[in-house]
C-alpha cells in the first residue's frame, strides 16, 4: 500500500481527548489530523493543488467546504475511528494518509448495511481503519479477510482487532463479540489471494485499496479463479489518483512519438522533468508531488481503469469521489 500516495485528513471537526491507552495517544488531540483544508475532495480530480501540501496557510477551496458539510452532515462513526486515525499518525507520521477518511468509512459502512455481504475480502489493511467501519455494517456471521504484506501493519492491526472483539480467537466473559469477524492474512497480495482461493472462499464484495501497480493481477486473479459471487462487487480506490490519472494519455502518446523518432531518451528526461516542477511537500526520495515516480503510480491506475471498462465480463462506474472509487460487477446473464 505505499504506493497511495495521498494525503491526510482530520477524521472529523469534532476536539476529542483521546484516553490512554495502548490504543489511543497519551496527548490531547485538537483536529486529529492538523490540516487546514479537506484535500480529499468529492472532485479531487477538479484541483490542481499538490495533495501532500498541509500548510496552516492553505486557503479553503469550494471543494474543500463541500467536503466539510458532507462530513458534518453525515452521521460520524464511534470515537474508536478517531482514536485510530491519530494512532496511525503517530505509528505511521509519513504513510498515515494511506488509512480512508472518516467520511468514506461512512460511505463503505452503509454500503455493508445495504448489500449485506457474508463474506468480504479486503486488499490492503494497513492499520485496519476501513476493516473495522466495513464490519459494523455487516450482518451477523460475517467474515472479513484483509490482506497486508507489511508485519508490523499486520501485528498491530490483529491487536486492534482482538481489542475491539472482531477476532474469530477474542474471548473473555465481559467481552462482547462483534457480529462480524476480521481475519487478517499476512503476505504478498497475489500470495495471500492464492491461499484464499485454495480455501475455496468465495466473496460478496471485495475492496481494492493495495499497491497500484497489482491492481490488475489481483482483478484478474479473483474472476479468473471464480472468487467473486454472481451478485458480488469489487470497490477499488484510489482510481482517480488525485488527477494524475489525466496525464497518462498524454504520456503514452509522448513515448510513442519518442520511440518512433528514435529519440526515447531525450523524451524520457524531458517528460520527467516536467513532472517534477510540482510544488509543496516532497516524498521520501526529494521529489515533488506530480513527479515521475507518483506519476508512474497513476499511469498504473489508468491502466487498471481502461482495463476493466474494456472487460466484457463486467459492468463499472466509476465515480468521481474521494480519491476515485469505481464499483466494479459481473454483467448479468
Amino acid at each position: 500500500m505505499l504506493s497511495r500516495q495521498h494525503y491526510l485528513i482530520r477524521s472529523s471537526l469534532r476536539a476529542f481527548t483521546a484516553p490512554h491507552t495502548a490504543w489511543t495517544p497519551s496527548i490531547t488531540i485538537i483536529r486529529p489530523f492538523h490540516i487546514s483544508t479537506f484535500q480529499k475532495t468529492l472532485h479531487p480530480s477538479l484541483t490542481d493543488r499538490d495533495p501532500t501540501h498541509s500548510t496552516a496557510e492553505t486557503p479553503e477551496t469550494h471543494n474543500d467546504r463541500l467536503f466539510s458539510y458532507s462530513n458534518d452532515h453525515s452521521t460520524p462513526l464511534p470515537p474508536k475511528f478517531d482514536h485510530l486515525h491519530a494512532h496511525s499518525l503517530q505509528v505511521y507520521p509519513t504513510t498515515a494518509g494511506k488509512t480512508v477518511s472518516a467520511l468514506q468509512g461512512q460511505f463503505q459502512q452503509m454500503l455493508m448495511r445495504l448489500t449485506k455481504p457474508k463474506s468480504v475480502l479486503e486488499l490492503g489493511t494497513f492499520m485496519g481503519y476501513s476493516a473495522m467501519a466495513m464490519a459494523d455494517g455487516m450482518p451477523k456471521g460475517g467474515v472479513i479477510y484483509t490482506c497486508e504484506k507489511d508485519p508490523k501493519a499486520a501485528r498491530l492491526s490483529r491487536e486492534l482487532f482482538e481489542e475491539h472483539a472482531y477476532s474469530p480467537s477474542t474471548t473473555g466473559k465481559e467481552v462482547k463479540r462483534k457480529d462480524a469477524t476480521i481475519e487478517v492474512v499476512e503476505g504478498d497480495g497475489m500470495a495471500s489471494l492464492a491461499v484464499l482461493a485454495k480455501r475455496n472462499l468465495r466473496f460478496d464484495a471485495v475492496f481494492l485499496d493495495a499497491d497500484k501497480g497489482n491492481y490488475v493481477n489481483y482483478y484478474n486473479f479473483i474472476l479468473d479463479n471464480d472468487m467473486l459471487t454472481d451478485e458480488g462487487y469489487i470497490l477499488a480506490d484510489n482510481v482517480l489518483f488525485s488527477g494524475l490519472v489525466l496525464n497518462s494519455e498524454q504520456r503514452k502518446r509522448d513515448a510513442a512519438a519518442a520511440s518512433a523518432s528514435s529519440s526515447s531518451s531525450s523524451a524520457s528526461s524531458s517528460t520527467t522533468t516536467a513532472f517534477s516542477k510540482g510544488k509543496g511537500k516532497k516524498g521520501k526520495n526529494g521529489e515533488a508531488w506530480g513527479g515521475d515516480t507518483f506519476q508512474k503510480f497513476a499511469d498504473h491506475i489508468d491502466t487498471f481503469n481502461k482495463h476493466v471498462r474494456s472487460d466484457p465480463r463486467v459492468d463499472v462506474v466509476l465515480l468521481p469521489a474521494f480519491d476515485g472509487l469505481s464499483l466494479i460487477m459481473k454483467k448479468r446473464q
